[in-house]
């Protein structure tokens, strides 16, 4: 095990127990008690830890500041960085054994102000307040999977600029294990602006995908050793598509279940549809690909045997507040939504993807995996930004309080 194979290990287990001790972690290591302290400083000194005796604990961050305030440093520390002609790329530890979860998506910087009630078209109102929070479907997804999962791989494109160390310093505070972090110096990082209204916690969004967009085929084919390795290959389509395709198409031909979030809806995806394993569309996405509207769970039904006759292997249909809908070509299933206090709905689908994901990913049920995801949806919705997600024992407690 090399020194940052190590280093991100004592951080994971930092953001797991919140503390660690040099005699624990030597032993475990099978390093000297010296070799720890070491690796304990550059954890201090990136602004993640704070020494005491015999140990370290983690210094807590509100997402939001982390958000804020940049800090480059901290992610060099961690991953190394590699020159990719006109760009740059970060690879953290993909020398692993296997992965449970693999995410190819996108990071965006998402720009959130809440509003008392949608405008009209042409009117101007007040916001009550904006923020910055980190974002993105595969960012969302990858972090509410590493909520469940110790081996989760996520791949991203982001700018050479502000918003990009931003999104480096982020990713360095979860608990993704590990990370393939592209970089494109001509296009920016991807950002969202994103309207909530108080009282519902609905949103609308719109989107400027900047580098997510520009994946090459080069530094896919360097994934593809990966994606072979991983349990499960979750992905949605806020990258270039033919990226997205090409990736689908070889994660097919591997051991990987291959799992597709069709969202932002494309008629792309009846390109791929066949090729995928589990589809997860929303009512939206499931009417925009089957030309059926979805009005009630009978309607659902009929769109969820619809997009299963396009060669799709299990089709999980999210209806937001209303529940989830699972079809395998031969039974439906439905599944009754949990209790939540909504103060904004934008992760919802991001967390329901990333938690049932790492779940079958572990070898789970799909049914059971499905009741956690919406155990986890609706945790996720109670809090604010779209990439706050809820820990494990969270869940449990609203699994167990359900039944």
């Amino acid at each position: 095990m090399n020194k940052h194979q190590r280093v991100n290990l004592i951080r994971l287990s930092l953001l797991k127990n919140k503390k660690v001790y040099v005699s624990e972690l030597s032993g475990a290591l099978t390093v000297s008690d010296r070799t720890i302290r070491r690796d304990l400083r550059e954890l201090v000194e990136s602004g993640i830890a704070e020494l005491f005796f015999g140990g370290a604990k983690l210094i807590e961050i509100n997402e939001r500041e982390s958000f804020k305030n940049a800090g480059i440093k901290k992610i060099m520390s961690m991953l190394s960085i590699k020159n990719k002609g006109d760009g740059f790329a970060i690879d953290g530890l993909q020398k692993r054994l296997s992965n449970d979860v693999y995410i190819l998506g996108s990071f965006n910087i998402d720009i959130v102000s809440e509003v008392e009630s949608f405008p009209k078209i042409g009117e101007t109102i007040h916001s009550l307040s904006t923020n910055f929070y980190a974002g993105g479907k595969g960012s969302n997804q990858a972090t509410a999977a590493a909520k469940v999962s110790n081996n989760v791989h996520f791949t991203v494109k982001i700018g050479d600029d502000e918003f990009g160390e931003k999104a480096k310093n982020y990713l360095a505070s979860t608990e993704i294990d590990s990370f393939t972090i592209l970089g494109d110096n001509k296009y920016p990082t991807g950002n969202a602006v994103i309207i909530v209204e108080k009282g519902s916690g609905e949103n609308v969004i719109t989107i400027d995908l900047g580098a997510n967009l520009k994946i090459s085929k080069e530094e896919l084919a360097n994934e593809f050793s990966l994606i072979n390795d991983s349990n499960v290959f979750l992905t949605q389509l806020e990258n270039n598509f033919e990226i997205t395709k090409l990736a689908i198409e070889y994660a097919s031909r591997s051991p990987a279940l291959v799992m597709l979030n069709p969202a932002p809806y494309s008629d792309g995806v009846k390109q791929i549809i066949h090729l995928v394993d589990i589809l997860t569309p929303n009512e939206t996405e499931a009417e925009s690909l089957t030309g059926i509207e979805i009005e009630d769970l009978d309607s659902a039904k009929i769109a969820a045997e619809k997009i299963y006759s396009m060669g799709v292997k299990v089709v999980i249909l999210t209806l937001g507040s209303k529940g989830s809908l699972l079809f395998d070509g031969k039974t439906h299933q439905f599944f009754e939504p949990f209790k939540a206090v909504v103060t904004d709905t934008s992760g919802a689908g991001d967390s329901f993807n990333g938690a049932l994901a790492a779940n079958i990913a572990q070898g789970k049920s799909l049914e059971y995996s499905m009741k956690y995801a919406s155990a986890f949806a609706s945790l996720a919705v109670e809090r604010k930004g779209a990439s706050n997600m809820p820990n494990a024992d969270l869940v449990e407690a609203r699994l167990n309080i359900k039944g």
